[in-house]
């Protein structure tokens, strides 16, 4: 009888990859494909949902193949998705009828200032800040830009709810919860789109996909070998979380990809806090889990601006060596894209403060990468605020390589971090999410099976700290300089 297996795919901003996962947690092969920059254009970040969706189609066919090499029965398939992008599409055809709109897209900026007054009451049905960054001010812009738009078959949803409609033989839209609420239009209680938050943003009478647990049957998908069901699908960031092992009450994690992400398992019980997230973290039929969330909205992306645009390395292997290396207290404030949790500043400029002479581009650097650390400190202290205070942190993401950075992050919250062994972390949970689903293993056996890497330890950091207390000094500077 043939071992079974779990595919989980992840898309993300900059590549779609795909983990094969065998019963045991073990990972068995991974795939991956880049995709070509975003168009950009002032306040407009887009990518081509078709170039997406043959990306997601050629890594689950690779991984297919290589299964079957290993003589695997492909036993279900998780799909992790970037949240928020959002287009509109031909529910009939499954033809795309606008761009995918980036999460980073903030086209809709206007319009959530136009929104101030309601800040609060969007705050508490959906648990998030009103910002640009949500799918329902793209949603909205649209709806009065696009005449597409208003065709009876239009439907209007987030990329994951695209590649359901797209990669299952059942061809119809849905959305899961984690997603669902990143369009800032379902009501996190009754997780059901919210007819007032409609009416609020303008967008009474779109069609929207149906709204299904993260842990669903979604339908088949057909594969070169067959078909196997798609029992999964879940935003990226939540999906991390569950690679990370971040499955009961107090868990924290932090993933550092293009953006980065905190965040904290409350368990059952929904934790709203000014600033942060209150998320879906994953649901099944009968339960739903939640997290406390910040986000960090240039991470990788600020090192790819230091080597593409102003040519301080050549390979990120230099970035450890370059941080290590770094003397006197230079701190860099990076605005790229705004800001993220709690902040929420969707313009603001980048600044550097303690410039001299002496200084070299490893000062820079450092002071780039100590700044990803800083914003994190910021969202772990409104969860402190809030009540909830982790005792460890497992971390994750590309960047999670980088020895300088999880050492003085450590430092800063003072608390000790687990760095994962798993780089591909959201795919690796997609593909355990889909198992959970199938009941091939249990949320304590998914904990004990992911929770290995190396420890590190939080230490006493003058430095760390004193370039953290000048930062937020800068950070207050350029905001008032940005005003003038």
């Amino acid at each position: 009888m043939p071992q079974g297996c779990f595919i989980g795919i992840d898309q993300g901003s900059s590549s779609t990859k795909a983990l094969v996962v065998g019963t045991e947690g073990q990972i068995v092969f991974q795939a991956r494909k880049n995709l070509q920059p975003p168009f950009r254009e002032g306040l407009r970040i887009e990518q081509d949902p078709l170039e997406i969706l043959t990306t997601a189609q050629d890594v689950l066919k690779e991984s297919v193949q290589a299964a079957k090499s290993s003589g695997l029965e492909i036993l279900g398939i998780g799909l992790s998705c970037q949240r928020s992008s959002c287009m509109i599409w031909n529910e009939e055809t499954g033809e795309p009828l606008s761009p995918l709109l980036s999460w980073r897209d903030t086209r809709g900026a206007d319009l959530v200032e136009s929104l101030a007054k309601s800040e609060n009451i969007i705050f508490e049905t959906t648990g998030l800040p009103l910002t640009p960054y949500y799918s329902a001010s793209k949603f909205r812009w649209l709806k009065d830009n696009l005449p597409a738009s208003r065709q009876d078959t239009t439907i209007f949803g987030t990329l994951s709810s695209f590649l359901v409609q797209r990669l299952t033989v059942e061809k119809k839209a849905a959305i899961d919860h984690t997603n669902a609420a990143r369009t800032q239009l379902m009501n996190i209680r009754t997780i059901d789109w919210d007819p007032e938050l409609m009416k609020l943003f303008g967008l009474e009478g779109i069609r929207l996909p149906m709204i299904r647990p993260t842990a669903h049957r979604f339908g088949m998908v057909q594969m070169p070998a067959g078909a196997a069901p798609l029992l999964a699908c879940i935003g990226d960031q939540q999906s991390a979380m569950l690679g990370l092992g971040v499955m009961e009450k107090g868990d924290g994690g932090i993933n550092y990809g293009t953006g980065g992400f905190l965040m904290v398992n409350t368990g059952a019980g929904l934790v709203p806090a000014k600033g942060l997230m209150a998320s879906v973290h994953y649901s099944t039929d009968k339960e739903r889990y939640y997290l406390l969330e910040g986000s960090v909205n240039a991470v990788g992306e600020a090192l790819e601006w230091l080597r593409v645009r102003l040519g301080m390395f050549k390979e990120y292997a230099e970035v450890d060596d370059l941080c290590w290396k770094a003397s006197g207290d230079v701190v860099v404030f990076t605005g790229l894209n705004g800001t993220g949790a709690p902040h929420w500043e969707s313009a603001v400029s980048t600044s550097v403060h303690g410039l001299s002479i002496d200084s070299t581009p490893a000062d820079i650097v450092r002071g780039t990468v100590e700044g990803i650390a800083f914003f994190m400190k910021d969202i772990a202290e409104e969860i402190k605020s809030a009540g909830i205070e982790p005792a460890s942190f497992t971390l994750s993401g590309g960047l999670a390589s980088l020895s300088y950075l999880v050492q003085v992050q450590c430092d800063l919250l003072q608390k000790n971090a687990v760095v994962s062994t798993v780089q591909e972390v959201s795919a690796l949970g997609a593909a355990l999410l889909a198992g959970l689903k199938q009941g091939q293993w249990t949320a304590g056996e998914v904990k004990t099976m992911v929770s290995r890497g190396d420890v590190v330890n939080g230490e006493a950091n003058p430095g760390a700290e004193r370039r953290y207390r000048r930062w937020r000094e800068l950070h207050r500077m350029t905001r008032e300089l940005d005003s003038v």
